[in-house]
């Protein structure tokens, strides 16, 4: 990679996590690996998140999720990608049990390492989430920064029927719940976590899609997309 790609790969993380506040956290995958210059990939994803939060008491709170999401190859292995949607939180203690409400995301990931005699690749990722979730005049807003480092591996022609890549990695991660109208603050308990999943291709533009995240969060993703 040259030097002047790699500038913009820097610079397009550091934007991606800049533009939106300091959510649980959005998919890392749908697609995992970089969709290549000038290409574009959607996806529908349903998803469910759960994450311990403190703010001096320990509390659990759960998201429900519908988002949608677009990705765009901007230069050789960087992509940038929105995700725009709805959420909402729900407290296990009860103090808060929020309706479906907007939420977004800006992101971006980059190609550091690629094999393609092995189908080996090595991914970064960051990413910054916002949501809000109302219960009559409470509101809660959700905010969360991660950055991601994961592997992925290629298996079957690109483009052809039965094309997958399954991929997992560490994932470092800050949620933040800012309550009003008498809702608590809450700040997520852990940061440090695993996620793993896979994009498969039933044909050489449709896809599904899969994730789940552990410990500093526990999350599940479905979802189906469609590469152009």
């Amino acid at each position: 990679m040259v030097r002047g790609a790699k500038r913009t790969a820097a610079i397009g993380l550091v934007a991606a996590v800049g533009l939106v506040g300091p959510a649980f956290g959005a998919q890392t995958g749908g697609l995992a690996a970089p969709v290549g210059v000038g290409r574009l990939a959607v996806a529908a994803t349903l998803g469910y998140v759960e994450r311990d939060v403190e703010d001096g008491d320990r509390d659990e709170v759960s998201s429900r999720r519908m988002l949608f999401r677009a990705q765009a190859g901007l230069a050789d292995g960087l992509d940038l990608y929105g995700v725009l949607g709805f959420a909402d939180a729900d407290f296990r203690d009860g103090s808060f049990s929020g309706s479906l409400r907007g939420a977004a995301a800006l992101g971006a990931k980059y190609g550091l390492l690629s094999d393609e005699a092995s189908g080996f690749r090595l991914v970064l990722d960051g990413q910054a989430e916002y949501a809000e979730s109302k219960d009559g005049g409470e509101k809660v807003r959700q905010q969360t920064y991660a950055v991601s480092v994961y592997a992925l591996k290629e298996i079957g022609a690109a483009g052809k029927v039965g094309y997958f890549y399954p991929y997992g990695g560490l994932r470092l991660s800050y949620a933040r719940f800012d309550g009003k109208g008498g809702v608590d603050d809450y700040t997520g308990e852990d940061y440090l976590g695993l996620f793993a999943g896979a994009d498969y291709f039933v044909n050489p533009n449709v896809f599904f899609t899969g994730e789940v995240h552990l410990f500093d969060a526990t999350t599940i993703y479905l979802g189906v997309g469609h590469r152009f």
